[in-house]
């Protein structure tokens, strides 16, 4: 899929931001946190067993937003800025501000397809992959991020999951990326990731997470 990018979306002041907003396009794609582990240890089949317990209420999520920031690191690039997701279903809206508060992207999606608004400019997808590789070139799975972010494997693909003591995941690989969760926070009767990374080759994406609702 062809799709004509403005020079003033790729101006150096600005591809930072885009790389930020494309990478969040999520579903397109003051919290204490909690350590991930915590207690004496237990034996697997406790940790596998507090895991599907965990799993099972996590994939009955239907809507959430989070509040928080964003930081993407690449060869001879980063960039940092806030982010408010909101994800109903396989519908999601997100908004990108500056360092400002000034707003540098917003996106809308849903099966159907996305957009991505920056500067007034309005660009459209069929998915969120086939979006971020037309402006940037790169290969990434965005559609998982819905499912990573909750601290959930994405279906479809296969995961390697290593547990902690509370049956949390502490580390995801899948589809060569690897998912590291540093903390949680209690929110509404779950504790969600709240300090996680994602990365893979030169690709570091960090998300610190403020406020979950759901």
């Amino acid at each position: 899929m062809d799709i004509a990018v403005n020079q003033s979306v790729l101006a150096p002041a600005k591809c930072v931001a885009r790389a930020l907003l494309l990478l969040s396009l999520v579903v397109l794609a003051g919290c204490a946190a909690k350590s991930v582990d915590t207690g004496e240890p237990v034996s697997d089949e406790v940790k596998e067993q507090r895991w599907q317990t965990h799993r099972e209420r996590l994939e009955q999520l239907q809507q959430w937003q989070l509040i928080g920031r964003l930081n993407l690191r690449v060869p001879r690039e980063s960039g940092t800025m806030s982010i408010d997701w909101q994800q109903q279903l396989q519908q999601y809206s997100l908004v990108l501000d500056g360092p400002l508060g000034s707003t540098i992207a917003s996106i809308t999606g849903s099966d159907a397809g996305v957009s991505v608004t920056v500067s007034n400019e309005t660009r459209y997808g069929s998915s969120p992959e086939d979006l971020l590789h037309a402006l940037t070139g790169w290969q990434f799975p965005v559609s998982f991020l819905k499912y990573w972010v909750v601290g959930l494997p994405a279906p479809g693909g296969e995961a390697q999951i290593a547990l902690g003591n509370q049956g949390y995941p502490e580390r995801i690989e899948q589809s060569g990326w690897r998912i590291a969760y540093q903390k949680r926070s209690p929110a509404d009767g779950l504790h969600l990731p709240t300090r996680l990374t994602i990365s893979s080759g030169d690709i570091r994406l960090s998300l610190i997470v403020s406020n979950w609702r759901h």
